[in-house]
């Protein structure tokens, strides 16, 4: 799949756009979101610049935490459809990406009247 990549730490141009493996399938309690919008927030930036000190995250990394995007699948026990309209608030594997693996509890179901920006 297609993703934003971080290799190093530092300013935009440190955003590569890379072909990685695809996210693992979900298991108990997790859902794997087709991602169609993905939001920049100042902790992505923060993130990305390597402003956490021992909280940054292992390099190399998919950045971003919010999307909105369909269901792509699901793991055991989630109560979400196949193709269902949602936005998450959080990833396990980074929303910059065509494919985002959450938890269940990240994942809320995307209101009709509101499009995936």
């Amino acid at each position: 799949m297609k993703a934003i990549s971080v290799s190093e730490f530092g300013g935009p141009e440190v955003l590569k756009l890379e072909d990685v493996p695809d996210p693992r399938p979900p298991q108990s309690g997790e859902v794997l979101i087709s991602v169609k919008a993905a939001g920049v927030n100042p902790y992505d930036t923060y993130m990305r610049s390597g402003a956490y000190g021992s909280g940054n995250p292992a390099l190399p990394f998919v950045p971003g935490s919010d999307a909105s995007g369909v269901v792509e699948s699901v793991g055991a026990d989630v109560d979400l459809i196949l193709g269902q309209p949602v936005y998450t608030t959080g990833t396990i594997t980074g929303a910059y990406a065509e494919l985002a693996l959450c938890k269940r509890s990240q994942v809320h179901l995307l209101p009709e009247r509101v499009s995936y920006a």
